[in-house]
């Protein structure tokens, strides 16, 4: 491969994946305050494992682009559990004692990751972060 070749395809490239990732749909942001933390069943299927699950409510909250504070109930699930994926237990442990606390102390939470802006939405813990501020 000569080196106007491997310009060109190193440019395709970029290109493509600019393409893919502008494509992708962006995660929302919340900020509210939680009025319920509670646990659920848990989830199972054949490709995913077993997960724990939770779900907490938040009042008064806004998400990224929506300024008109609304009720959002989440549900939270673990991702597998077993082997390699034993880290999950605690990181579902972490993210249901940021949730009481802050359920506890009245502070204000931030989730960050979540699908979309819909008054019920499931998040993965995988891909989104749960803080108190």
């Amino acid at each position: 491969m000569n080196t106007a070749t491997k310009s060109t395809t190193v440019i395709l490239l970029a290109l493509g994946m600019s393409l893919v990732a502008a494509g992708s749909a962006p995660a929302a942001t919340l900020h509210g305050r939680v009025t319920f933390v509670g646990t659920l069943g848990e989830y199972h299927t054949e490709g995913e494992g077993y997960q724990a699950r939770f779900r907490f409510q938040l009042a008064d909250s806004t998400c990224t682009n929506q300024s008109q504070p609304m009720e959002r109930w989440i549900e939270v699930r673990s991702g597998r559990m077993e082997g390699d994926f034993a880290h999950n237990d605690a990181n579902t442990r972490n993210a249901f004692s940021v949730l009481l606390a802050a359920f506890l102390s009245g502070k204000m939470v931030q989730i960050d990751g979540v699908p979309n802006c819909n008054a019920s939405s499931t998040i993965d813990l995988w891909s989104s972060n749960i803080g108190i501020f």
